[in-house]
């Protein structure tokens, strides 16, 4: 995977909106999240975090810890 950073182009590419805000917007509505941005708006996302969230969204991330559904948990001790 490539740490660059996706540029303006890249950016418009992928989410299909010019505007940073607009660009945040499609992340949050796409992945659940909230991206960072620089001082004037722009959204700074690597080329391997974007390819990480579309992985996981795909259902293609492997299970990290913490990650998969635990099972219910039983008492050990019997009601009186």
């Amino acid at each position: 995977m490539s740490e660059r950073l996706m540029n303006e182009a890249d950016l418009v590419r992928v989410t299909g909106k010019k505007r940073y805000g607009k660009q945040a917007d499609w992340f949050k509505a796409t992945f659940g999240i909230d991206v960072i941005t620089a001082a004037n708006g722009a959204v700074i996302m690597t080329w391997s975090t974007f390819e990480s969230l579309q992985a996981k969204k795909a259902g293609l991330a492997g299970d990290a810890p913490g990650t998969r559904e635990r099972p219910a948990l039983r008492s050990v001790h019997r009601a009186a």
